[in-house]
């Protein structure tokens, strides 16, 4: 597995963002992962907050987006965001008439469409971004505690075999910045026996969850190697003077990662 750090923090036009190398060097892929910095909002959200639905006003949530497109050179338009469920619907993007459907209700994209770029945001859950080398394929993935349990990571991987003839060989994965596992803490009610192996148990009905490995392993089982998978190891509840955390913060914003196609 290649880590990434704070070390690796770019900046182009003032705007902080994060970069996976390998991802880079594909000439047909554009992504990122943005960080709080660089926007307008105010307080409890600033600055670059990407949602609408979390308080802020929505002519600062706009300028923001517009910023980030525009320093990317990328069309407004064609920036695709999901009303995030936190369940394991995928969409399957293969004609772009279907991007007028609204509202998006899913946790999950894959496409091949060329100047479409997959949004995800995130203030604590897992922002996971794929790319398939040889069929210039792409997905983005929401992971929080609910969807990890729904194994979407899983059937996303399972969907690009089945819709595009991907082969888990030739795909490359990066976890973005996310809650770290000495900072997420869930209650026994919600916590799955399955994920013991990754979990640390606190007190009685409380435990330590480790979500970056619990997705690492489903992309193993799905025939991913090691050598495969980017991750960055940044805790967002650590790092809060770079990511929003709704565990920490409550009331927040939220940042914006995605992976594009070029045409």
């Amino acid at each position: 597995m290649n880590i990434l750090t704070r070390s690796a923090l770019k900046t182009r036009n003032n705007l902080p963002y994060f970069e996976i190398p390998e991802f880079a060097k594909l000439r047909w892929v554009i992504h990122a992962f943005l960080t709080r910095l660089g926007g307008v909002s105010h307080p409890p959200y600033h600055s670059l907050n990407v949602s609408f639905s979390n308080g802020d006003q929505r002519e600062d949530v706009f300028r923001n987006r517009e910023r980030i497109t525009s320093v990317f050179g990328i069309d407004p338009n064609r920036l695709i965001l999901l009303k995030q469920l936190q369940q394991d619907g995928i969409l399957v993007l293969k004609n772009p008439v279907e991007m007028n459907s609204s509202p998006l209700e899913y946790d999950a994209l894959i496409t091949d469409i060329p100047n479409l770029f997959l949004g995800i945001r995130t203030a604590d859950c897992i922002p996971i971004l794929v790319a398939d080398q040889k069929r210039k394929v792409i997905a983005a993935i929401h992971a929080g505690r609910q969807g990890t349990a729904m194994h979407i990571t899983e059937k996303v991987l399972r969907k690009m075999k089945e819709e595009f003839g991907s082969s888990m060989s030739d795909l490359l994965l990066t976890l973005g910045p996310s809650i770290g596992p000495a900072c997420y803490e869930i209650d026994g009610k919600v916590f799955k026996e399955e994920w013991e192996p990754f979990a640390l148990k606190k007190k009685e009905e409380k435990w330590m969850l480790d979500l970056a490995k619990i997705n690492r392993t489903q992309m193993k089982k799905e025939g991913i190697e090691e050598e495969q998978i980017f991750r960055m190891d940044l805790c967002t509840h650590c790092h809060h003077d770079l990511f929003f955390s709704y565990r920490r913060e409550g009331r927040t914003g939220r940042q914006l990662s995605f992976i594009g196609i070029l045409k």
